[in-house]
């Protein structure tokens, strides 16, 4: 029994990468990985977008050519995931120097995307005050405000391996300096 504890504790645990897709073949790897029972996230976003005779509202990928994915890196896990049509490769440099993504900035983006219908991306951002959002279902975030107006803060929260940063306009009233 005790042998089965070490062997374990030795193993690499689950943590979020970055998966860089082809252009626009992020919902085919997203349902590629699927069957291949992986966790992921591909965080989307409404988005107008005008056709010939109207205007419809379309699901589009939040970060355009990413999406982020669970797993204990392994060789065996690294050939699965990188040999899937539409993958580009998992960012980091081979498959034992992969860069994760810190387990709250992946969170901070899921509650956005999920309990925020305006957000939008940003450019990447890391300058202003370092605030916490404090009231509604948003509570608990941390990431920076970008601008104050009219009583609203803007609020972002960046992804710093992708660069890339997500925005929401909230009351002024609902975040806290840290």
């Amino acid at each position: 029994m005790s042998v089965v504890i070490a062997e374990r504790a030795l193993e690499p645990a689950e943590r979020w990468f970055a998966v860089w897709t082809r252009s626009q073949c992020e919902a085919k790897v997203e349902d590629l990985l699927r069957r291949k029972q992986f966790e992921l996230f591909l965080p989307s976003v409404r988005a107008p977008s005008r056709r010939r005779d109207r205007y419809v509202v379309l699901e589009r990928p939040l970060f355009p050519g990413y999406l982020f994915l669970r797993f204990a890196p392994s060789r065996e896990t690294y050939i699965s995931i990188a040999s899937t049509d539409g993958v580009v490769r998992i960012l980091g440099e081979r498959w034992d120097t992969l860069h994760p993504v810190p387990d709250e900035q992946v969170e901070a983006v899921r509650r956005i995307v999920t309990y925020a219908s305006r957000a939008r991306t940003v450019p990447w951002i890391r300058i202003g005050d370092r605030v916490r959002i404090v009231a509604g279902p948003l509570a608990g975030l941390e990431g920076f405000v970008q601008a104050w107006r009219a009583g609203r803060a803007t609020f972002v929260v960046s992804v710093d391996l992708l660069q890339r940063s997500v925005a929401v306009e909230l009351a002024a009233r609902a975040v806290e300096r840290v």
